[in-house]
């Protein structure tokens, strides 16, 4: 799956040669292979969108379901149509519903039973799985991300490591409001994959405004603490943790814990 070295969320490590998918972790986390060098490596991506932009997502939702109802037409059996990566913020208003659903009738015909295809249009990387044969044309769209609702930093309140590591074990850590905190969604990245020797992480921001946010003291300090912990139980070593956040005019990496 080479086109997968296409999407931009993997255009930040140019030495990689080759990226595989392997299969679904969990509904909203994604094991990859990547090629680096001459070391083969776990890729574990999670997609994120900020819950106030909620709507910009169900829009491209949208599109997509208009999508597979015109492709449906041209084809003949039960399809999973399963979304790997996709940049609602660059080229989404681009997207013709016709040229992607006739991408997908094309890839379909040269399926057998249980056959898989990637198809990409544009900054959309999908696996188009032929499940089984049927008179007539059903597609099953799958998506994975997670809505994200970052805890705003107190404006008055004082952050000390003493304070977060008090939040960290557990006081005072329900929010009234149901938001959540970066270092709280990355321990729960690295425990679903079993904290994988030499294992990559990434978390894709598909939000305008991106969740990493370094004038918010507190997530910098809990996400400092965290780190701390977690470079205590690797005896000295981080995790390799990388955000991607795909702006209307940029695209930014940013390696945690660095």
């Amino acid at each position: 799956m080479k086109d997968l070295l296409q999407a931009r969320i993997f255009s930040g490590f140019s030495s990689w040669t080759a990226v595989s998918y392997q299969k679904e972790l969990t509904p909203k986390i994604l094991r990859f292979e990547v090629q680096d060098a001459e070391e083969v490596r776990p890729l574990y991506l999670a997609s994120v969108i900020s819950r106030d932009e909620k709507m910009s997502w169900q829009s491209f939702q949208d599109v997509l379901e208009h999508t597979m109802t015109l492709a449906q037409k041209g084809m003949r059996g039960f399809f999973g149509f399963d979304v790997l990566s996709v940049d609602i913020q660059n080229g989404i208003g681009n997207l013709d519903p016709k040229a992607l659903s006739q991408l997908i009738i094309n890839h379909a015909r040269d399926l057998g039973p249980d056959q898989k295809a990637l198809i990409r249009y544009g900054q959309i990387f999908a696996l188009l799985h032929y499940r089984a044969p049927a008179e007539w044309g059903k597609i099953e769209v799958k998506t994975h991300v997670e809505f994200f609702s970052q805890e705003a930093a107190p404006s008055q309140a004082r952050v000390t490591e003493a304070s977060v590591r008090a939040a960290l074990l557990g006081k005072n850590t329900k929010s009234k409001s149901g938001k959540e905190q970066l270092d709280l969604f990355l321990k729960k990245l690295l425990n679903a994959s079993g904290k994988e020797s030499r294992a990559i992480y990434l978390v894709h921001d598909l939000s305008v405004n991106p969740i990493w946010d370094p004038a918010n003291e507190v997530q910098q300090r809990r996400m400092h603490v965290w780190l701390k912990k977690e470079q205590e139980v690797r005896r000295g070593s981080s995790p390799e943790i990388y955000l991607y956040h795909a702006g209307s005019n940029t695209h930014r990496f940013q390696r945690i814990g660095t």
